[in-house]
Order: C-alpha cells, then structure tokens, then sequence
C-alpha cells in the first residue's frame, strides 16, 4: 500500500497528529542521535509537546505518590477515597530503549484511566536497552508486581486483584508478565502490544510501515536483545509456547498500525488456548494515535473501553 493509500484509512484527528510529529521532529536532530541520553530527551520533548496539543489533561484530584520497589522507582495513580482497591500494574511503551512514567502522555492518561476505573495504577519505571538489554526489563516488571502483592496491606490494594498492562513495548513486557506469572495475575490489558519482535512478513507492516517513524526495527530488535543470543520463548509474547490458564485479556489493536497483524494473532492464539479474551480495534487509528483524546472521539472511545473493562472485570 502506498502512503497516501494508507494515510486515506487514518481518521482526520490522526492525520493531523501525524503531521504535528514531523512539524515538532524538524526542530529536534537529537532524535537521530546514537548518544542514547541525547536521544531519549529529544524523543521525551517530542513526547511531551505532542501530550500538550493532543491529550486531554488528567483529573487534578487523582492522587500521586511515587515508592521504590526494590531498585524500581513507581508511581502510584489513585482515585480519592479510602478503601482498599484493585490494582494495575502499567508499563510504558518506547520500543524497550525510550519511554518514561514521567512523561506528560503517561501523567494524563493515566490519571484519568485511575479515576474512571476506580483501579489504583502502578507505573513502572523499569531498565532500558541497549544499558540494560533484555531480559532486564522484564525482570524488574515481574519484581514489581511481587512487590505489589508482598505489599498490599500497606498499599491498601486487594493482592488477588492485580493486573497487568501496557502499549507497544510495554505491551510485549505485559503479556510476557501475565505468562511467567499467570497464577499471581488477576487480568491483562494489553495495546498496541510487541506481540513480535520481527513483524518483517505482517501485511500491517507493508501496509503502513511508513506512517510513522519506527526507525530500523532490525536494528531495534538487536539492540534490544544484546549479547543474550537469537529470539526466545520470552522476548515476545507470540514466541510463549503454552498459553492455557493465561489471565483474561483485553487486546487493542489499531486498524492502521504496522503492530495490527501481530496483537491479533496473538489474542487469537490465547483465545484457541481457552482464555477468556476480548478484542477491540481503533478504526482510523495508528500505533500512537490512541493517545490524541482531546481531538479524536475515537481515541477517547480506547480509553473509556479499558477503564470499562479494568472496572468490570475487578469488581470485587
């Protein structure tokens, strides 16, 4: 497909979205940067001018606190009240080497996703490739949630209601999560995920590989793994060979997302192994897109769906 072709299924709202991000990436080099520090704060501006123009700001009166499990620094997103709640550990997207839970997208969204839902959310500021290549992400996600559940009582959260989520790269770390420790996990969001590490053969790919700028996803892949060796059963969640038992899922997918093709498959794989999974995909949307609330009702449509469905399926 051709990239008008592919941009002509984008929803109007995404469209200019799109151009937004080449306007904001003209005025930042750093984003090509191979110094890893100055290319993360060129990608955190362009994160945060786009969070500015295109989410809807958080509720003021969602409460924010910050602990430290372990070496893993978290932030806790909670609705006023008292009581003890369901939980949600978040993690951020960033293709494993960018990302932040202090980024302005993540502080909007999920404040509200925390005050719609009733749920209490745990953001996880776990180690980046290519310092710390995998499995060192997915170590700390998974010692966070063990945190959680060794320190509910103080937390004031139910440890049988604990789940898990997170978008692209943070979805894949998600997934792989609810997999390696699928009798500790109460439910999984998962958007836009990484359900593969080589999407090089997926017609979303083809389709719409150029409407935003993923960079050489090879070269991403190969930073990501390091020195650890070729792709194994847990670097993506479409390589996990025994799905059953799997925690319920909530997979979103985007129509006009090079990721689409992957996270379907892998929603279907866990629904042939007899886990309860529901599925969603944001017509006109690209892998980001979901992010742009204050101009697309489609992508405030993605938000109310999960905080919908992590109040549904944690009610006590």
């Amino acid at each position: 497909m051709t990239t008008s072709a592919a941009l002509a299924r984008c929803e109007p709202a995404v469209l200019d979205w799109i151009g937004a991000i080449g306007e904001v990436a003209a005025g930042l080099p750093d984003l090509q940067s191979t110094d890893w520090t100055r290319g993360r704060k060129a990608a955190r501006e362009l994160a945060d001018v786009l969070a500015r123009r295109f989410t809807l700001p958080g509720p003021a009166e969602c409460q924010v606190e910050e602990y430290r499990a372990g070496a893993v620094t978290v932030r806790r997103y909670r609705a006023p009240g008292d009581g003890v709640r369901a939980a949600h550990l978040s993690i951020h997207g960033g293709g494993f080497v960018h990302g932040s839970i202090y980024e302005e997208i993540n502080e909007r969204l999920l404040r509200r996703r925390a005050v719609d839902s009733g749920v209490d959310i745990f953001a996880v500021a776990y180690r980046l490739a290519p310092e710390h290549p995998f499995p060192a992400g997915l170590e700390d996600c998974i010692a966070t949630l063990v945190w959680l559940i060794d320190s509910a009582p103080e937390l004031r959260i139910d440890p049988e209601r604990i789940g898990v989520g997170g978008s692209s790269a943070g979805g894949n770390l998600a997934a792989l999560v609810a997999a390696h420790a699928r009798d500790l996990v109460h439910h999984q969001v998962l958007e836009v995920p990484a359900a593969s590490l080589d999407i090089s053969q997926d017609r979303s790919f083809h389709e719409f590989g150029e409407l935003e700028p993923f960079g050489d996803l090879t070269e991403l892949r190969a930073v990501y793994l390091g020195t650890s060796g070729p792709v194994d059963e847990w670097t993506a969640p479409n390589e996990v060979s025994l799905l059953d038992g799997l925690p319920p899922a909530f997979v979103l997918t985007a129509e006009c997302d090079p990721l689409r093709d992957c996270g379907q498959a892998y929603a279907a794989r866990m629904a042939r192994a007899g886990v309860d999974v529901q599925t969603w995909c944001g017509p006109g949307q690209t892998h980001g897109s979901p992010s742009i609330t204050r101009t697309s009702a489609i992508a405030r449509e993605w938000h109310d769906r999960v905080s919908d469905y992590l109040r549904t399926i944690t009610a006590a």
